[in-house]
């Protein structure tokens, strides 16, 4: 075996543990075995978890650690000081990598020395594991002002670790969307060089099946949280509220929230409804 390349960094709070199960079995059945897994918990749930996952954990390549930093960016950002890889890479716990993910990464780290930051294609998946979209392309390239309107770069993200350590790492100080959206931005601006990887190695799961960040966090903390990325990168405040107001309009921005705000969720649990009898599944294009 080589010296492995990349280390799948998994940061796990709320679950629901067959997506767990499966996305952990997704890097075990790698059709290449040079990786290496991080696992990342909350130091009170450490225990919890190794019972949870007493099996995964007899592979020697997965380690199971405490975050001893703040928050979901946080997790990520303890997984990655403890990689002995040179490059890090998401995996979210409702989601997949492909079976052949870290062969291609391990070929274009390899045939591109020059790159810090490669990003895949991406497929969404349903609660059964059935593809509900089509293929997304990686987007070969992208101008900063893109970043306005949306990260152009998408997981599967797998980036240099001394290239994530001199912007400090990722930012846990934000309410959402610090690891897809301000990381790579802030990254770009860093002078970072990226790759597009052609092939579809990130299969994300659409789900509303337990507590996660896209249907639980509160649409006016959504709104809150882009606003603040938005104002880290030096966009005006009339600008941002006008890019913020089209995203909620155009609906890619909390569509799928359970609640609307904080009222707005003590009211449904005060009253006992249940709000997410009337979450649907998205249509993808």
């Amino acid at each position: 075996m080589q010296a492995p390349l990349v280390t799948a960094v998994l940061p796990l709070k709320y679950f629901v543990k067959a997506y767990m199960d499966e996305a952990i079995q997704s890097i075990i059945q790698q059709s290449d075995p040079n990786w290496r897994m991080n696992i990342v918990v909350e130091p009170e749930d450490l225990s919890k978890f190794h019972n949870l996952l007493c099996a995964q954990l007899t592979d020697e390549r997965i380690s199971l650690i405490s975050n001893h930093r703040r928050g979901f960016a946080g997790a990520i950002n303890s997984g990655v000081e403890k990689a002995e890889t040179p490059f890090a890479a998401i995996l979210l716990g409702d989601d997949k990598w492909a079976d052949n993910a870290i062969a291609v990464l391990n070929r274009e780290i390899q045939e591109n020395p020059g790159v810090d930051f490669f990003h895949s294609s991406r497929r969404i998946i349903d609660e059964k594991s059935q593809p509900i979209s089509k293929i997304y392309d990686s987007r070969s390239s992208f101008k900063m002002s893109d970043f306005r309107w949306g990260s152009p770069i998408k997981h599967l993200l797998c980036w240099r670790k001394t290239k994530w350590a001199e912007i400090g790492g990722i930012d846990e100080n934000l309410l959402q969307a610090s690891d897809d959206y301000d990381f790579p931005w802030s990254m770009a601006e860093n002078g970072t060089v990226f790759k597009a990887v052609k092939e579809c190695l990130y299969l994300y799961r659409n789900h509303c099946d337990g507590e996660r960040f896209t249907t639980h966090q509160l649409l006016s903390d959504s709104r809150k949280g882009i606003k603040w990325i938005l104002r880290k990168h030096g966009i005006g405040l009339i600008e941002r509220n006008y890019i913020v107001w089209k995203l909620r309009f155009r609906g890619s921005l909390g569509k799928q929230r359970l609640y609307r705000n904080v009222f707005d969720r003590w009211l449904k649990e005060k009253t006992g409804v249940d709000a997410s009898r009337n979450w649907q599944q998205q249509q993808y294009k």
